[in-house]
């Protein structure tokens, strides 16, 4: 039965007299958080305490506005009043130039209707590190708005969107500062809102949802506060929006039972919550109703990072969000080997790891070489977990993470001979951190070691490639007439055409150009194989964007070129092209990052 009964006198009342009521609760709501907690700010105060210099008018729900001028009778004789000049909020941002910024005129010679339509299409959840970098600078740069009509909605509305789809908490509460006049756009306020909600800060989300439903917003805001009473130990007040949401019409299951769950009904398991929202995200943890293993259907890094986080969820629902969030970039390396330290584990797995890991490649098999490696003090010891996690995750697509999570453990262990069967691993995870001190080390061990040993030559010659294309100085000695012999030794590996292919693509445009006759090499066990292309509309505008120097034209179509897949899963020509016309364009430290994720995953 519904905890949430009312007599037939109110079930009678019409949805306009329950707005009023819900309109008063919602004063009392507001002043009972501030009468407890003194004002609730969204942003912070001003470093002198003063208000700022011009305050902006009511904006719509386009970000718009006007800057007020003072009373003519306020202003001082030597003051000049010009007419009044429209503020376009589109522009705000928080990256400067020295931070990373694209330039306040990184849209200069784009129509406003092509980012309009393309910029809601980027691929927000990407594994790939260099990409979402790129991604992150072009919706934090404060620039002009691309010229031209407009197609769509608000941008500011829509980069703050996309951010918050990425997981980027702090770069959506960093830009939501930036932005005058926001408490007057709803759609800002929601994802505001959600990213209260998400990041479990409950008693601003709800100061903001009160004064939403006194606006006579929509279910979502009734629904907030609704939550947002039962919170509060406000049954009855609950109450009344629950039953103004069924005259709505309004059907959510999840909702419905946690909120019963807040009047005091006996405690149900949710059976399922697929893609869950951020309030039912912070519904379930307030009520500490443990999240179904379906939750992790959701793909938001978001949300992923809060399940990662909550005491609700099973460990091993919270370890499989946290590597995904992590990979995604929206949960922190730190935070991923604390869950992993924080594991129990049973003194029969402590004592074979790497067996049990063997057989089952999974977040918990992750955690227990983790914490074997954490917990041994012998270096032989640590190299032996750190290798195997390393191995698996460069076949299990999950490389760049285990490289952050392992790195520190994998710096302590000294680089010798004794540990030759380490190399490997070591030399290649530090070419792909960018540790140029710790790559050294390794590839001293093994250029010592093959002067008498041929197994340890092999590997040398193997890595050099890898080291010439991160641009490490370990890679120097490999030149354009050495492409020839590397394929020798290549072309029995399964995948040896198609990494060879994307290897001598990368060379060739990222060192120097490959000759004619090595291409030829590949031309003899070439094979017809379908490849996705993508329009050639968009390569026509991604290569004069570049040529032309239009920065955020040029950031968009090679993040749309990419796409969800990023560069370890585009083919050699897609990935080419993508990073040409981002190293014409200026973009060539990024270029390499992107080149060398894609030959790792390759197995380079």
């Amino acid at each position: 039965m519904n905890a949430f009964r009312v007599n037939e006198n109110f079930r009678r009342a019409r949805p306009g007299h329950l707005v009023a009521v819900l309109a008063l609760m919602s004063l009392a709501f507001a002043f009972s958080v501030g009468a407890q907690e003194g004002p609730v700010r969204l942003i912070p105060p001003s470093a002198t305490g003063s208000p700022p210099p011009s305050v902006p008018a009511p904006a719509g729900a386009d970000g718009g506005g006007e800057r007020v001028q003072p009373p003519a009778a306020l202003v001082g004789p030597e003051v000049q009043i010009d007419k009044l000049t429209s503020l376009n909020f589109d522009s705000a941002g928080t990256l400067a130039d020295a931070d990373g910024g694209l330039g306040p005129q990184m849209w200069k010679g784009t129509p406003r209707s092509l980012v309009d339509s393309l910029l809601p299409k980027l691929p927000v959840n990407v594994v790939s590190p260099a990409m979402r970098g790129l991604m992150r600078r072009l919706l934090l740069t404060p620039a002009a708005a691309p010229e031209g009509p407009t197609e769509g909605g608000s941008l500011i509305v829509e980069r703050t969107r996309l951010l918050a789809a990425m997981g980027d908490q702090a770069g959506v509460t960093a830009l939501l500062e930036a932005i005058p006049g926001r408490a007057n756009n709803p759609a800002l306020l929601r994802l505001e809102t959600d990213v209260r909600f998400l990041g479990n800060d409950n008693a601003r989300a709800c100061a903001t949802a009160a004064g939403q439903v006194r606006e006579g917003r929509d279910s979502y805001w009734l629904k907030a506060f609704a939550f947002c009473q039962g919170l509060a130990g406000e049954v009855g007040k609950a109450q009344l929006a629950s039953a103004l949401l069924r005259e709505m019409g309004e059907e959510d299951a999840v909702f419905t039972q946690i909120m019963d769950r807040f009047a005091g009904a006996a405690p149900t398991p949710l059976a399922s919550l697929r893609n869950p929202t951020p309030l039912h995200i912070a519904m379930a943890r307030a009520a500490n109703v443990q999240l179904p293993k379906d939750v992790l259907s959701v793909t938001s890094p978001g949300v992923l990072r809060t399940i990662s986080i909550s005491p609700n969820a099973p460990i091993d629902v919270r370890l499989d969000a946290a590597e995904r969030a992590e990979a995604a970039g929206a949960l922190p390396t730190e935070a991923l080997r604390q869950l992993y330290m924080g594991v129990s584990f049973t003194e029969q797995d402590l004592a074979n790891p790497l067996s049990k890991a063997e057989a089952e490649s999974g977040p918990l098999s992750r955690a227990l070489l983790y914490r074997t490696a954490m917990i041994q003090t012998v270096p032989a010891a640590q190299a032996e977990p750190v290798t195997k996690a390393l191995a698996l995750a460069r076949r299990g697509g999950r490389y760049p993470s285990a490289v952050r999570v392992f790195m520190p453990v994998l710096k302590r262990i000294p680089a010798s001979v004794d540990l030759l069967w380490l190399v490997p691993e070591a030399a290649r995870a530090s070419l792909f951190a960018g540790d140029a001190e710790a790559a050294r080390g390794w590839f001293a061990v093994l250029r010592g070691a093959s002067h008498v040993d041929k197994d340890a030559a092999s590997v040398l010659a193997s890595l050099v490639p890898l080291a010439k294309l991160a641009g490490s100085v370990e890679g120097q000695g490999f030149q354009a007439a050495d492409l020839a012999k590397w394929w020798e030794t290549a072309k029995g590996r399964d995948n040896a055409r198609v990494l060879a292919e994307m290897f001598f693509s990368l060379y060739d445009l990222m060192v120097e150009p490959v000759p004619p006759a090595t291409w030829d090499l590949l031309l003899q066990t070439a094979e017809r194989t379908p490849v996705p292309v993508a329009s050639p509309a968009l390569w026509a505008r991604l290569e004069s964007a570049a040529r032309e120097r239009r920065i955020g034209e040029t950031v968009l179509f090679a993040l749309l070129a990419l796409g969800e897949g990023g560069p370890t899963q585009a083919d050699p020509f897609t990935l080419a092209r993508t990073l040409r016309a981002l190293d014409t364009a200026g973009f060539k430290a990024e270029a390499r990052a992107l080149a060398l994720e894609a030959a790792v995953a390759l197995g380079l």
